[in-house]
């Protein structure tokens, strides 16, 4: 402190230098880090921009003819999946007005006769085709769709007596286009009619109200997603109810009156004694039967809305007709 008191002026220009050195560091040192963090971001972007450049998806020429390679295979497997369908799809033989008319009795006389004490048809049943049991279709195309739908509803109806369905409650069906356009419906008909770039299908819906087990709705619904059903379903709808709401009154009970079962015990036990004493180990004769089952042999209600899809002609070459930036 003696020597600052002494040398007042040579003190003051240490402390300013001082001052000063520790400013100038830290400005130094806030400057250097600065530049590392900018040093880094940097050089990341410019692995970034690296990284972009050699990737595979790059927008070089090699990349664009590879990417041509692969959407041409993919589109000729689509394509070849389309015709395929097709191929798996039944047929449909051309067919007049009159010989659609004949074909639909015939098949309601068959099936009638197939259904006889196995399951109950509706009584007015002509598989959704009604109005043909007595007018003719339109033209021969109209009757040809018509034949081939026929068709499938026919499997279909012989699928439920296969699956042991108790009873078809219900069956209906859409209409076709060509059945809307002659009855008047312009607009749905054209709205059905009109294909687009995609239209590779057509969908038709099948509604069907069935009285059945559990059983036999399991194997039916396994059945329409497997090759056992010739033609494409799909099942969009179904809902399941009991067919009975309420529970069983006490009266509808009838349980087993007792000693019913027990005479021929009594009467086994004595033959047995008579045949003497044997050293054959025989199982112990049944219990009575004293208790019956009150919940659970009840049937089901099932409404089923089905698909039926046809691939249509456009699905060969659905690929070719896709939008080219696609």
């Amino acid at each position: 402190m003696d020597w600052i008191r002494e040398n007042k002026p040579l003190a003051a220009i240490l402390g300013v230098s001082l001052a000063g050195s520790l400013a100038l560091g830290y400005l130094l040192y806030d400057s250097w880090s600065s530049y590392d963090e900018r040093k880094e971001a940097y050089i990341g972007l410019g692995n970034q921009m690296a990284a972009l450049k050699g990737a595979r998806l790059a927008p070089t020429e090699a990349n664009l003819q590879a990417k041509k390679q692969m959407v041409d295979e993919y589109a000729a497997d689509v394509n070849k999946l389309g015709a395929t369908l097709l191929i798996l799809q039944p047929k449909v033989e051309p067919l007049k007005d009159i010989e659609f008319q004949a074909k639909l009795k015939a098949k309601i006389s068959e099936i009638r006769t197939a259904a006889q004490s196995k399951m109950q048809l509706p009584a007015e049943f002509a598989f959704g085709f009604d109005e043909y049991t007595g007018s003719l279709p339109t033209s021969a195309a109209a009757a040809t769709e018509l034949s081939g739908y026929l068709d499938a509803m026919d499997e279909l109806v012989k699928m439920l007596l296969k699956c042991n369905v108790q009873a078809l409650d219900l069956l209906e069906r859409s209409k076709l286009a060509v059945e809307l356009k002659a009855a008047g419906s312009t607009a749905q008909a054209n709205a059905r009619m009109a294909q687009g770039p995609a239209e590779i299908l057509e969908k038709r819906q099948i509604s069907l109200i069935l009285t059945l087990d559990q059983g036999a709705l399991q194997l039916l619904i396994s059945r329409l997603a497997t090759t056992e059903m010739q033609y494409f379903t799909s099942v969009r709808l179904l809902r399941i109810e009991n067919q009975r709401q309420d529970g069983p009154l006490r009266s509808e009970i009838r349980l087993p009156v007792a000693g019913a079962a027990g005479g021929g015990q009594v009467q086994q036990v004595s033959a047995k004694k008579d045949e003497g004493a044997s050293d054959e180990i025989r199982p112990p004769d049944p219990a009575e039967v004293d208790t019956v089952p009150v919940f659970g042999n009840e049937l089901l209600k099932a409404r089923l809305e089905i698909d039926l899809v046809k691939f249509l002609d456009a699905a060969k070459g659905v690929a070719a007709q896709a939008p080219a930036g696609r």
